[in-house]
């Protein structure tokens, strides 16, 4: 036989593969998460506070 069977290689692949997918699925979810939507999120929250502050302060 001039080819070795190839036993394994394509589980140990597709396992690889597959963490290294989830693993910069992760990464790049938590980059979205807290580089772009909780910073916007904190804007936003500070805003209307401080929109609600000012009309509290005119209503006193």
């Amino acid at each position: 036989m001039a080819i070795k069977p190839i036993t394994g290689m394509l589980r140990r692949t597709f396992v690889v593969d597959l963490t290294i997918a989830g693993v910069i699925g992760f990464a790049m979810g938590n980059a979205f998460w807290y580089g772009y939507h909780m910073p916007r999120t904190n804007a936003r929250d500070n805003f209307y506070r401080k929109l609600e502050q000012e009309r509290a302060a005119e209503k006193a």
